[in-house]
């Protein structure tokens, strides 16, 4: 046995015995652990998918359809060694142009299996500062996306030209900058407290935004353009769903993110008992699945399946990804639940789904693909 296995075998016992004593105690304090795991190369590496997990979506093929959501890596340190593990795609992000890094305060709601965020604006080093890591990884044979936002703050009801106009240079001049390095871009509308989510179902910005941003990625990348998708909130009403849905198939992307986190409350109703728990704030986790189903489900059927739909968060299970399949999603992002579980949840979930696939008769997850609908 080399020098280097045994290191790795090392590595991987310590991180176990710690994992077992530690993730009971503190959630704050397993995600930490998690992360050092992966920055150490604590975890084996997956060789080969089993064929059901096997599919292709907007030009890229992907080992399995599990992947890592924005949020979980802003620093480019991580997601490469969780493709390794097990998952068949990452996206890095949320980024905005230049560093911000405003208050946040999260609070782990173990009961519920979710987390609460109150930050107003996106914590990220800036796109600028991410670039050399984005250039030095690019020859790598991972499926990479790249999520590109832009901080605003509502200021009533309307919004104002002045700010349309900044939106229409400020996405085209990111996209540029990024388009070369990752295999698709996701523009960022999902934060419900943003003034970006007001914009998904206005037509007249998101028709000539979304040109421009196209326009932007085939001059930046003519020959492997990263394909663009659009990230929406978890809390568009059900006569906006219609006409979003209208908007993103006029402009043709090649396809749709539907994810947390939404308001507390607002949609959950979960109860939480612990005082020190604000109610206010945006919540992630477990509690979010059966709507982030249900917006799956609408999306599929106002779009007639032909935009690939990715289901953001809310998945701890086989199961749980099984069920956003079969409501429409092509693929399944993994957020909150590495928090909980840790990395090695992907060995789970891929072999759940797997076997789930199989007893429904499915010989492949394309197959299951919209399912509850057919």
């Amino acid at each position: 046995m080399s020098k280097r296995i045994r290191r790795s075998l090392l590595k991987s016992f310590l991180y176990s015995v710690l994992w077992f004593f530690g993730h009971n105690i503190s959630p704050r304090f397993s995600h930490t652990l998690a992360y050092w795991g992966l920055r150490d190369g604590a975890f084996p590496p997956v060789r080969q998918q089993p064929p059901e997990l096997n599919i292709d979506v907007f030009g890229q093929h992907f080992s399995t359809p599990i992947g890592i959501g924005a949020g979980v890596d802003k620093r480019g340190n991580i997601i490469d060694s969780l493709i390794y593990m097990g998952f068949g795609f990452g996206e890095f992000g949320p980024y905005t142009l230049e560093r911000e890094m405003p208050i946040k305060e999260t609070y782990y709601l173990t009961k519920e299996r979710a987390v609460l965020v109150q930050c107003l604006g996106y914590r990220n080093p800036g796109l600028q500062a991410m670039l050399p890591i984005f250039i030095n990884r690019r020859y790598l044979p991972n499926v990479i996306g790249i999520n590109l936002t832009i901080t605003t703050h509502n200021e009533g009801e309307n919004i104002k030209m002045g700010r349309l106009m900044s939106y229409m240079e400020e996405f085209p001049m990111m996209v540029q900058k990024v388009a070369p390095y990752c295999d698709y871009i996701t523009v960022d509308f999902g934060h419900p407290e943003s003034e970006l989510s007001a914009l998904v179902s206005d037509a007249s910005t998101m028709l000539p935004l979304l040109k421009a941003i196209k326009e932007a990625a085939q001059k930046a990348a003519p020959i492997q353009t990263p394909s663009i998708l659009v990230k929406l909130p978890l809390d568009l009403t059900p006569l906006e769903i219609p006409l979003v849905c209208q908007i993103l198939s006029e402009a043709e992307i090649a396809g749709i993110i539907v994810a947390g986190p939404t308001s507390l409350f607002k949609n959950t109703g979960i109860s939480i008992q612990d005082k020190k728990v604000p109610h206010v704030g945006m919540l992630s986790g477990a509690p979010t699945q059966k709507y982030l189903v249900e917006l799956i489900g609408k999306v599929y059927q106002f779009t007639r399946g032909k935009i690939p739909i990715i289901g953001c968060d809310g998945v701890f299970s086989g199961q749980d990804a099984f069920d956003q399949i079969k409501a429409g999603a092509s693929l399944v992002q993994v957020n909150t639940a590495l928090t909980y579980e840790g990395p090695q949840i992907i060995t789970k979930i891929n072999r759940e789904l797997v076997d789930l696939l199989r007893q429904n008769g499915y010989a492949s997850v394309k197959e299951a693909i919209g399912a509850d609908f057919y």
